[in-house]
């Protein structure tokens, strides 16, 4: 009788470790989902800063008229802007491949302001400003 006893704390030790090691691994299993969404918007938001200076600068460089010749924008004249579309590595691309999407809206002829989209969700937007030289 004796010996069962044994036997029987040994079973409920046992149980005890085996659940603690089931517990740590849902915690490092959950940390590492985590860990992996989390890496995966911070690519995201890297691409979708990367689209936004980019459309800014040729903006900035040539207007509306720009943007459709290099990033073979949209025009929306309904909007007073332009819409470009870029694939997963942010080339530019036709609207039936884009991931993202940089809308570029004409606030006046100096400020513009530019969102890019995945997915109708906003990743990225900010406010941008032209110098117009003077003079000649």
């Amino acid at each position: 009788m004796n010996r069962n006893q044994h036997f029987g704390v040994f079973l409920m030790e046992m149980a005890v470790v085996v659940l603690f090691f089931i517990l740590c691994a849902a915690v490092c299993i959950q940390t590492f989902v985590k860990a992996e969404v989390l890496s995966r918007q911070a690519v995201q938001l890297n691409q979708s800063v990367l689209i936004a200076e980019s459309t800014a600068e040729v903006w900035k460089q040539g207007g509306g008229n720009r943007l459709l010749e290099l990033f073979k924008a949209e025009s929306e004249p309904d909007h007073n802007g332009y819409t470009s579309f870029f694939d997963k590595n942010g080339s530019t691309c036709v609207k039936e491949m884009a991931v993202y999407v940089a809308y570029t809206n004409m606030v006046s002829s100096s400020q513009a302001e530019i969102t890019v989209k995945k997915d109708e969700k906003t990743l990225y937007s900010f406010t941008v400003y032209r110098h117009e030289k003077e003079g000649g």
